[in-house]
């Protein structure tokens, strides 16, 4: 009986292959407390690709948003370059928020080193 998984045990597992990862954590703004709060964002509508990266449920509804103004359906008379053009387009506003945080994290970085005193390993003789 000890044995069996917990129905918050069965929950977490779910999330872990909803997400595609044991570790989730937001791409845009790095929140990772709880994987219940997470989503499995696509980067184009999953009628042009299946990639996607894990955002929490705010970071998604940001990021989706602005897609709602467009077709799903491809429009031109060449839809499999539009298909391109638009993963691209979306790919790169994924880059965009990443590169923010990464430039964001490395600011406070910066303000840390100079209240911060240097890592010093100790001597194992």
């Amino acid at each position: 009986m000890d044995d069996l998984i917990s129905p918050e045990e069965l929950r977490r597992e779910r999330d872990y292959d909803r997400l595609r990862t044991r570790n989730p954590v937001c791409l845009a703004c790095g929140y990772m407390n709880h994987p219940a709060a997470m989503e499995l964002a696509h980067i184009a509508p999953r009628q042009f690709h299946d990639d996607g990266g894990v955002l929490c449920s705010n970071c998604h509804r940001e990021m989706s948003d602005p897609e709602k103004d467009f077709s799903y359906a491809p429009q031109s008379i060449n839809p499999q370059m539009e298909t391109i053009g638009r993963y691209l387009l979306a790919l790169a506003e994924w880059f965009r928020r990443i590169a923010e945080t990464i430039a964001a994290f490395g600011a406070w970085l910066v303000d840390q080193s100079a209240h911060v005193l240097p890592h010093e390993p100790e001597c194992i003789s």
